[in-house]
């Protein structure tokens, strides 16, 4: 396959140097003024009870949310589609731990709605109206919610 083209790299590296300096500021402010940014982070979930400070915030801005953030940034960077056009048909796991692809749930011509989201406390929030979407639509379109990996640790 080669190497990416020169501007990929240029690319990359000013969104290293984003999510670097991001994650640094982050960090500063997580020590200097803790309470602040826990009165954020609270305001911002207030409308999701089943948030909890607790298990977010030792990631938060960590190592290993620095590595994930970069990641699915320079993913993102050779991310392409077009409007009208297919959705990429991208390798996914089903709960049984079948492999598969995306593709394979498009049954005929109805609409295969997809929902990607993870255990955030903002995907969470809005499941409930995802649900009602499919008991509305269900008859006419298909509907897959695709799980996606995640930047804090899991217990």
């Amino acid at each position: 396959m080669g190497l990416p083209w020169p501007g990929l790299w240029l690319k990359r590296l000013w969104v290293l140097l984003q999510v670097a300096l991001h994650v640094a500021v982050g960090k500063i402010q997580l020590i200097l003024c803790p309470r602040r940014v826990k009165q954020h982070i609270m305001a911002m979930n207030r409308k999701n009870p089943t948030f909890s400070y607790d298990n977010w915030v030792p990631t938060l801005f960590s190592t290993q949310y620095f590595w994930f953030i970069l990641k699915v940034r320079w993913q993102r960077l050779e991310d392409t589609t077009e409007e009208g056009g297919l959705a990429p048909n991208c390798p996914v796991v089903c709960l049984s731990g079948r492999s598969c692809n995306i593709w394979d749930f498009m049954q005929d011509n109805r609409p295969l709605v997809l929902n990607f989201g993870s255990c955030t406390p903002s995907f969470l929030l809005k499941l409930d109206q995802f649900k009602r979407l499919i008991e509305d639509f269900s008859s006419i379109a298909d509907f897959l919610i695709i799980y996606i990996e995640e930047a804090h640790a899991s217990g």
